[in-house]
């Protein structure tokens, strides 16, 4: 019984979460099993800035469900793709998110190792121990009589999974960092870990942008600090994406260093209007951003105000664009020349509600359907 016990055991200790910088300043850090741990300008980090505190973060991971609580305990802000988490106050940070340290700068991220969430695994290589009077299994001994019967199925099921795994013959230990001694349980999770290293990085919604940088069928132009992309799901006629190659997840992460890009970034944007005015001169463009960005990796939308479109679809994706919710790119610019800083836009959320009208006769529509057809007829 008490080796049934440790090989359980030996099964909840495969899954492990690691803190990893995401320019690779320091070595990675092991996040254990639902322990807190305090990160902040200390010499495991290398940060050095003195508005990082000593104790600015608590990280709390759950290896089970895979997924990282984040408390804030410093004075100065801290980000998960750039959304401020509040004092005292946990977030979620799942595999995939930018975590940054302090006031939009140190990007980490969590990753985790093993397969404890296969439970098919599980039940796979835990092997099944005789007992002396019976040829039954311990396992046995805590089913009732009736159910044996369904119980041998799975043990058949159990049996042919064996067989299609194949031992490593090998472990690897570039996918093990020095701190992180290989687990004897199950060659087929050290080869799940190993797979989950290898693959792209971008797993959650919100680094789909990431992604989509990466895309051949969507990428329009680049050059050394930008990367045009077709919008996925266009609102309009003519919809593009303008992103720094720069990890810069928000524009409420922008300084005064980073005007220069701006203008380039608009540059770019409005010399693709242009192609398109200069055959069709009644286009009309608007170039900015939204006041709080869903998406990670900060990005200028260039748009058509046709607004034709199937992705076009509901109040939000309507307000987002015709209300003060989309800000304009020279509004940025100016922010940044003049207070050094672009201005907290949290608030504007509640523009997202705010009734349909036209954008251009301002008059009231009642549902999605009856403002397309009304933008088709509307003139200025």
């Amino acid at each position: 019984m008490r080796i049934f016990y440790r090989l359980l055991k030996m099964a909840d200790d495969t899954v492990k979460c690691y803190l990893e910088c995401c320019k690779s300043s320091h070595p990675k850090l092991p996040l254990p099993h639902n322990v807190p741990v305090i990160i902040g300008r200390t010499p495991e980090l290398g940060i050095t800035d003195k508005l990082c505190s000593r104790s600015q973060l608590e990280l709390t991971s759950n290896c089970y469900k895979r997924y990282v609580l984040v408390k804030r305990l410093g004075a100065n802000t801290s980000q998960i793709n750039g959304i401020d988490i509040e004092k005292n106050k946990s977030s979620r940070l799942e595999e995939g998110q930018d975590l940054h340290v302090v006031n939009g700068k140190f990007p980490h991220r969590v990753y985790f190792t093993g397969c404890q969430n296969d439970t098919k695994t599980e039940k796979a290589v835990v092997p099944k121990l005789p007992t002396k009077s019976t040829g039954l299994t311990k396992s046995d001994l805590f089913i009732k009589q009736p159910e044996r019967k369904k119980l041998k199925v799975s043990e058949n099921k159990s049996k042919v999974l064996n067989s299609k795994i194949k031992p490593q013959e090998k472990f690897s230990s570039e996918s093990v960092y020095a701190f992180d001694s290989p687990s004897p349980m199950s060659s087929r999770c050290e080869k799940k870990a190993e797979s989950n290293k290898r693959a792209p990085t971008h797993k959650h919604w919100s680094q789909g942008l990431k992604a989509a940088m990466e895309d051949p069928e969507l990428v329009v132009q680049e050059d050394e600090q930008i990367v045009v992309i077709k919008d996925k799901y266009p609102k309009a006629k003519y919809h593009w994406l303008i992103l720094p190659k720069d990890s810069i997840s928000s524009t409420k992460n922008l300084s005064t260093d980073n005007i220069e890009l701006l203008k380039h970034i608009l540059k770019v944007g409005q010399e693709l209007a242009t192609e398109v005015m200069d055959k069709q001169p009644d286009v009309e463009f608007r170039f900015g951003y939204h006041a709080v960005a869903s998406m990670s990796q900060m990005h200028m939308h260039v748009i058509s105000q046709d607004f034709q479109s199937s992705s076009f679809k509901t109040k939000k994706h309507w307000n987002s664009f015709t209300t003060d919710y989309f800000v304009d790119a020279t509004d940025i610019i100016n922010e940044l020349e003049t207070g050094g800083k672009v201005k907290d836009r949290r608030t504007m959320t509640s523009l997202l509600n705010e009734p349909l009208k036209c954008h251009r006769c301002k008059k009231p529509q009642k549902n999605i359907p009856t403002l397309k057809k009304h933008i088709d007829s509307c003139q200025k």
